[in-house]
């Protein structure tokens, strides 16, 4: 100090002190700065998770909604509805409106064309026709107009339907014309029958999506519908209200201008985003509350239906939260902050004055960093609260970057990816062991899906971000072994910037849901199979009956001209198997009596192929048979069996377009209880992906219109009706170019001796061993 007196002098102290003070002075100042833009990054972040939540409820009501609508065109091509059959049609309502209720659905109603009759019935269990006039019904108008065939109205909102005054009541609406077939009406005439109306609780359906919805610890979700009604709200006497009006006769001192700006010019648009507003009541809180709030539309209305120019028919959905639950946790932050910052330039003052020293520098650091992990550990805290609502989800949640790597995954969508991976059948979560959502962080949706499923993720990753738009989509998904159906959405994550810099997945597992869709329809089919098959009959059985007639007059008078009477006893053959077809038709869709008759197999098989040979020789087909001699009668009836042979020999040719070989066999099995007959050709082979399913019902590898996929399955269900079985072996071309081809193998029963002797037939010797494979 004696080396630089200036410094022990009171001008370089009032120096020290007045650049302490200016440095304190700017410190407070940045602070200050700091927290303002930490607290509109923080609200910015807090709205963007509300406006996921908003989005995702919204996706889930979108798809209740257009549940209702496949059900409501489920029900409107019953042929009960179409024709108001007086028998079915109060059951088929029922059965419907069993299945939709907890969707909302009070009433279902079906009008005639004129609107002085109607059919109803409601969720009391109250079926009845009224004579109730509802000519005037905005629906019916609708439904009138040719151009709406096919399409499903939305109405709005009404509180003034008649027998639900006062309740939120919407009709969804589709025309209703005789398309279907069935005994009664084998010609539908296609003209316009009415309408068919499902009257939905709008409250009920928005309720069950809103009531669990928390955003952070006093926040909640609330729906409007496009004239601005409060659909449901944790406010119990605005249910109801036009949102407009009824927040101003509750506090008139508050001016709502900035809610009514964004519920005008953004969620009656359809519009979704987030916002800010100041509210006089939260809880039981009164007085200016500032909010934060999301919002995202339901769209109500098919996009592909609705006219160019005019905004699709939409609800909306909000997320609201006080803005003091973000701003508590940051004020205490930065008061704390601030304190720390008052005691640093008091410390730095008294050091200035005292000359700190080293120790009090250690005290201080040491002190900054205790404060700076209790307020690590304490955001921590908070973040593992807003985890907590994706941990715990019910559906698949992820993040993945542009490409495709995952980012975060909750606990469902990792273990349903390691359920589906480790080849278990999924009867269930809770049958699973527990996967760790780490384990996933870093592998590719490649790593996950199967190729194809993977390329459509990818896909659609990139129509995202080059769109801006969020889409919900129902798709299959393999993984691993397995297949799944989803409900999925994707919603871009941008950076300040406003871009995309990562994708938040959100998917539903709906494979049992879909299965049953898809049993629905194909229930639906067999029930128009079943109709058609019975005009059919009735109008082949007439002429087989004349055909017959005629050949058994014939017959008794040319059996001195065995020629001719060879050639009219093959004309009378081939007429009762015509007859035995259509039978086949009227029992397709029942379960028939089964009746086991007994059939030379090497005489059943020399028939049928002497029928075949020329269509196989006009193919360039060679035919080669191996047919044992002396195999016994088996358990099957002649003309059925005879069915199921020509069926595959018939799909044999079809499999060799450009010709080959078809060879028939047929041997006793090694175990001398039954016969095999083979059917082996060197055709195109099976695809391996359609190998396991080509004895399902409608299942075909042909092109539309040359096949109906009913063949296979009616022939195995014949050989199984006989105690038999079908099975087969095939090389697809493409994987094996050099022994392509397909072998069909059926077995019979053998006829035992006291079956034969009971019969009245001789049981021929068994073969010799020479004659088995």
């Amino acid at each position: 100090m004696r080396r630089f007196p200036f410094l022990a002098s009171r001008y370089a102290l009032a120096l020290l002190l007045g650049v302490n003070f200016a440095l304190l002075g700017i410190s407070i100042y940045l602070g200050l700065k700091s927290a303002n833009q930490m607290k509109e990054i923080v609200k910015e972040d807090f709205n963007q998770q509300q406006l996921v939540l908003a989005k995702h409820t919204a996706s889930l009501l979108e798809q209740d909604i257009h549940f209702l609508k496949r059900e409501l065109s489920t029900l409107n091509f019953s042929p009960s509805m179409q024709y108001v059959e007086p028998l079915s049609w109060a059951n088929r309502m029922r059965a419907t409106l069993a299945s939709v209720r907890e969707e909302g659905v009070v009433e279902i109603v079906r009008l005639t064309p004129d609107g002085n009759r109607a059919y109803q019935v409601d969720s009391r269990g109250v079926d009845q026709i009224t004579t109730e006039s509802f000519k005037d019904a905005p629906f019916l108008s609708w439904a009138r107009q040719p151009e709406h065939k096919g399409q499903i109205l939305v109405m709005p909102v009404s509180t003034q339907i008649p027998h639900y005054m006062g309740r939120l009541i919407t009709v969804m609406a589709m025309p209703t014309y005789e398309m279907s077939v069935d005994d009664t009406h084998p010609h539908p005439s296609g003209a316009f029958a009415g309408v068919l109306a499902f009257y939905i609780d709008a409250h009920q359906l928005a309720k069950k999506f809103t009531q669990g919805i928390r955003s952070g610890k006093t926040g909640y979700a609330w729906i409007m519908d496009s004239k601005g009604l409060f659909l449901t709200h944790p406010e119990r006497d605005f249910i109801g209200k036009n949102a407009f009006t009824v927040r101003k006769e509750r506090m008139s001192a508050i001016s709502f201008d900035a809610i009514n700006q964004i519920q005008r010019e953004k969620m009656l648009a359809g519009k979704e985003g987030w916002g800010a507003y100041i509210s006089g009541w939260h809880g039981g809180m009164a007085g200016e509350i500032q909010k934060l709030m999301a919002y995202a539309p339901v769209q109500l209305e098919d996009r592909n239906l609705v006219q160019e120019g005019n905004p699709p028919t939409s609800w909306s959905v909000a997320v609201v939260a006080p803005s003091s639950e973000v701003e508590g946790v940051i004020h205490s932050v930065y008061v704390r902050q601030f304190y720390l910052q008052v005691i640093i330039g008091l410390v730095v003052l008294s050091g200035t004055i005292v000359m700190l020293n080293f120790r009090y520098e250690q005290q201080f650091s040491s002190s900054l960093e205790e404060e700076v992990n209790r307020q690590k550990e304490k955001l921590q805290k908070s973040e593992a609260r807003y985890q907590g609502l994706v941990e715990n989800a019910a559906d698949l949640i992820y993040t993945v970057d542009g490409d495709g790597r995952l980012l975060s995954i909750n606990r469902y969508a990792a273990n349903l990816f390691a359920m589906a991976r480790s080849a278990v059948k999924p009867a269930g979560l809770e049958t699973l062991v527990e996967a760790a959502p780490h384990e996933f962080v870093g592998r590719t949706l490649h790593d996950i899906f199967n190729q194809k499923s993977a390329d459509f993720h990818m896909e659609w990753l990139r129509e995202v971000q080059e769109t801006g738009k969020v889409r919900s989509k129902r798709h299959p998904v393999g993984i691993g072994d397995q297949e799944f159906w989803f409900s999925t959405s994707i919603v871009g994550i941008k950076d300040e910037q406003g871009q995309t810099f990562a994708y938040e997945i959100i998917s539903r597992n709906i494979t049992g849901r879909k299965a049953i869709e898809d049993r629905m329809i194909n229930m639906e089919k067999l029930a128009s199979i079943g109709t058609l098959a019975a005009g059919v009959a009735h109008e082949i059985n007439n002429p087989i009956a004349v055909i017959l007639g005629f050949a058994e007059h014939l017959l008794e008078q040319t059996e001195s001209l065995p020629e001719i009477h060879e050639t009219l006893q093959v004309i009378e053959d081939e007429g009762l198997r015509c007859k035995k077809i259509v039978e086949n038709l009227l029992t397709f869709a029942r379960s028939p009596e089964t009746t086991e008759t007994s059939a030379d197999i090497t005489g059943l098989l020399d028939k049928t192929l002497a029928v075949v040979k020329n269509t196989l020789l006009t193919k360039k087909i060679r035919l080669d048979t191996s047919l044992a001699p002396g195999l016994p009668r088996v358990k099957g009836d002649p003309q059925e069996l005879q069915q199921v042979f020509i069926n595959l020999i018939n799909n044999a040719a079809d499999a060799m377009k450009g010709g080959g070989i078809l060879k028939v066999v047929t041997t006793s099995s090694p175990d001398g209880k039954r016969v095999a007959i083979e059917f082996i050709d060197t055709g195109s082979g099976i695809p391996r992906d359609a190998q396991p399913k080509i004895f399902d019902p409608f299942f075909t590898t042909k092109k539309t219109g040359e096949g109906t996929g009913l063949g296979l399955s009616m022939s195995y269900g014949i050989i199984s009706k006989f105690g038999g079985n079908i099975i087969f072996t095939s090389y697809p071309a493409e994987e094996y170019p050099e022994k392509h081809g397909t072998t069909f193998t059926v077995y019979l029963p053998m006829i035992s001796g006291l079956e034969a002797e009971a019969a009245g037939q001789e049981q021929p010797m068994p073969p010799s061993d020479a004659n088995l494979y």
